[in-house]
């Protein structure tokens, strides 16, 4: 990097002047003042105010293994939030969207501590933002190290922020896309501070090079502050400085603070409806393989094509969901790292052989019901009979292959979609937990869709009532194991300490009452009571009290898990850094 010196302009006569401004118009402005600064101490001066000031940014671009990050001087920073306004006016941001944030912590036991803490995005080693991406929009820069959103490649699904224990991915609903903290890339490239770093008037934040793999060995040396989520699952980068040591009693100032989290509603419709579908293709090919269930054209075709048609609704209604819905189908490029990417393409699955068993199944009916008139059926201008190659292409797709492939496929289904939620940091879904609702859901829904099927369809067969029987007697049960599952929160309200899950247990006793008072009521009257008075009464077929009972055992139960997916989403309170 060239540094002219004072020398230079002084000692090698009046032809080295145009060379020496020409040199100036290259330098930038920390260029100029780190040469300044040099020829001010070659000449035995102290330039002013250098107690005052420090390097806000390493004039090194990274070496391999390195990368840049934050660093902030805790004992400098007075929570003037000039960072925040900087980097609100330079990004152009929104009224309600911020990209760094100030908040507190403070000393709860013994003498009285408050801190106030400058945060922003980590540009984490392993970012969990970009590994839980569906459409790949996100890069770590390989030089610079920074985690950079690609706005035109983004649709919008959120999953980052479910993903981001840091709160650092904000949605814009006018671009219907996430955005967040480049770290002012562009600045950097031209030699100048990001902005929040230039208008911190204390300089309590500054650009420094760290060595990933002692960021790797010593992670907790890093974002390591009380409240502070756990480093070690995205490995952060940024550096809180201070000569002080907090006590054990320092923690967030807002860790005591109840909110209920964004519902997105068109999750929990889709979350619901799919897994009825993936329940309902499980019961109905169980039953079919095993003989329950009659090998009646007309119903197996019917039967697939309702749930052939249940998780289209599921799919379409998830759509609705995305800020950019146009590029939905970009959503499986992240398969190889995002359960997201995963779910869409294991529903997709499930989808198609849904529609090929309900092709294959009508295609059989229709043609056993002309070959029972003695009429074959014309399909692409040919007579397709009993023994023509469409006939054996319909059974083809209904074989009992296609049958367990489907069945396989819906539990797989409904696998990946509770990893979508246990792969995140939020406490209140990252267990096995959330895997037992997800498939009891399937299992009470699924069955009693079945149940529904059977007693408005009008079949008939031996195994029928046994069948019924079995589906009636199962609704308890699973509606029991339910309830437990969901119920497991409510331990956590003994808690001595403010965490997630007892946060989550406060707003289902507070804010959410009510809604959990609506739940257990419908999953109580649709899966246990509804189901009893049904036993006692005894299935007599498909008459209209049948009918009547599977209808509104179906629908309470609909309603109870819809309710569920809502409190699901709107009490798990995710972590976050203090005040953000």
């Amino acid at each position: 990097m060239i540094k002219p010196s004072l020398s230079k302009f002084l000692g090698d006569g009046p032809a080295l002047i145009g060379a020496y401004l020409e040199e100036q118009q290259n330098l930038t402005a920390v260029e100029r003042f780190s040469g300044l600064h040099d020829d001010m101490h070659a000449l035995g001066a102290k330039p002013r105010l250098e107690s005052h000031y420090r390097d806000l940014l390493p004039l090194e671009k990274p070496r391999p293994g390195q990368q840049y990050a934050f660093e902030v001087d805790l004992d400098r920073c007075t929570g003037c939030k000039a960072c925040v306004t900087a980097c609100h006016n330079l990004n152009g941001l929104d009224e309600d969207e911020t990209w760094r944030s100030v908040g507190l912590i403070h000393n709860v036991i013994g003498k009285p501590l408050q801190q106030t803490v400058t945060t922003a995005c980590q540009h984490c080693l392993e970012p969990a933002c970009s590994h839980g991406c569906p459409v790949k929009a996100y890069e770590k820069d390989p030089v610079t190290g920074i985690v950079r959103h690609l706005d035109d490649q983004c649709i919008g699904c959120e999953y980052c922020i479910l993903k981001c224990p840091y709160d650092v991915p904000q949605y814009h609903k006018g671009k219907g896309i996430v955005r967040k903290c480049d770290m002012c890339i562009g600045r950097l490239e031209s030699g100048e501070a990001p902005a929040c770093v230039q208008a911190c008037p204390t300089k309590a934040i500054r650009i420094s090079l760290v060595d990933q793999a002692e960021v790797r060995a010593n992670f907790a040396d890093y974002a390591a502050l009380p409240g502070a989520p756990d480093p070690a699952y995205t490995k952060p980068t940024t550096r809180y400085r201070t000569a002080r040591k907090f006590p054990a009693g320092m923690e967030a100032a807002d860790a005591y603070r109840l909110k209920k989290e964004k519902a997105h509603f068109p999750l929990v419709f889709m979350l619901t409806l799919s897994q009825m579908a993936a329940g309902f293709f499980i019961a109905l090919e169980a039953g079919s393989l095993s003989g329950l269930l009659p090998a009646e054209p007309f119903f197996q075709a019917w039967a697939h094509a309702l749930g052939a048609l249940l998780m289209s609704v599921a799919i379409a209604v998830s759509i609705t969901h995305l800020g950019r819905p146009l590029y939905a189908f970009r959503a499986v490029l992240g398969f190889r790292r995002s359960w997201l990417s995963r779910e869409i393409v294991a529903f997709g699955l499930l989808g198609g052989l849904a529609m090929a068993a309900a092709a294959g199944t009508a295609l059989t009916a229709l043609i056993a019901s002309r070959a029972a008139t003695g009429v074959p059926l014309p399909l692409f201008g040919l007579e397709a009979g009993p023994s023509s190659w469409i006939a054996d292409l319909g059974r083809y797709a209904s074989a009992g292959w296609v049958r367990i492939a489907l069945a396989v496929s819906a539990a797989l289904a409904v696998h990946c979609s509770a990893m979508v939620y246990r792969d995140t940091p939020r406490a209140l879904w990252a267990t096995r937990l959330t895997s037992g609702k997800f498939f009891l859901t399937a299992a009470l829904t699924g069955a009693a869709g079945l149940l529904a099927l059977i007693s408005c369809s009008g079949i008939t067969g031996e195994s029928i009532p046994h069948l019924a029987l079995g589906l009636t007697m199962a609704l308890p049960l699973a509606l029991i194991a339910k309830l437990a599952c969901e119920a497991r929160i409510h331990r956590h309200l003994d808690d001595q300490e403010a965490n997630p899950l007892k946060k989550a247990a406060l707003l289902l006793r507070g804010e959410l009452r009510s809604t959990h008072a609506w739940r257990f009521n419908a999953g109580l009257a649709g899966g246990f009571l509804l189901p009893i008075l049904w036993l006692y009464r005894g299935f007599a077929g498909t008459g209209p009290a049948d009918a009547l009972l599977s209808v509104s055992v179906l629908a309470l139960l609909l309603a109870g898990e819809c309710l569920e997916r809502y409190l699901f989403f709107s009490a798990c309170v995710p972590p976050r850094m203090p005040g953000a």
